[in-house]
C-alpha cells in the first residue's frame, strides 16, 4: 500500500512558463502544481523573483505559505529571507531565531563530522 503525500500548498496544475528558470534542475513540463505544490512553492520562496513571489502569494494565500515554512522550520531559506517573511507574516522572533540557530548548529555538525 502506498501513501499519498498531502501538500500544504495547492497550485494550478499547469504552472506559468515564466517560472521555468527557477526549476533549472527539473523537468519543468512534468511539474504539476497540484501534486508538487509544496516543492514548487518552497523553490519560489527560496529563489523566486518579486513577480513570482507575488504570483505565489496570490495563488496560495499567506496562511498556506506560513504553514509550509513552519513545517520546514525555515530550512532552505537564508537568514535574510527568514527575517523578511518574519516581518511580512508577523512570525515570532523567538521561533525564527530558533530555526536559524538549529540550522546553524546542523550546518556546523555536518562540516565538523
Amino acid at each position: 500500500m502506498t501513501s499519498k503525500t498531502i501538500n500544504i500548498v495547492k497550485l494550478p496544475r499547469k504552472l506559468p512558463k515564466r517560472l521555468r528558470s527557477f526549476f533549472w534542475d527539473c523537468h519543468f513540463s512534468k511539474l504539476d502544481g497540484d501534486r508538487d505544490g509544496d516543492f514548487v512553492a518552497y523553490r519560489i520562496l527560496e529563489s523566486g523573483d518579486w513577480p513570482s513571489l507575488l504570483w505565489l502569494c496570490r495563488q496560495t494565500g499567506e496562511s498556506a505559505l506560513q504553514s509550509l515554512v513552519r513545517h520546514h522550520r525555515g530550512r532552505g531559506l537564508d537568514i535574510e529571507q527568514l527575517r523578511f517573511w518574519q516581518a511580512i507574516w508577523k512570525l515570532s522572533k523567538r521561533e525564527v531565531d530558533r530555526w536559524i540557530r538549529e540550522e546553524s548548529d546542523s550546518t556546523w555538525n555536518r562540516s565538523a563530522g
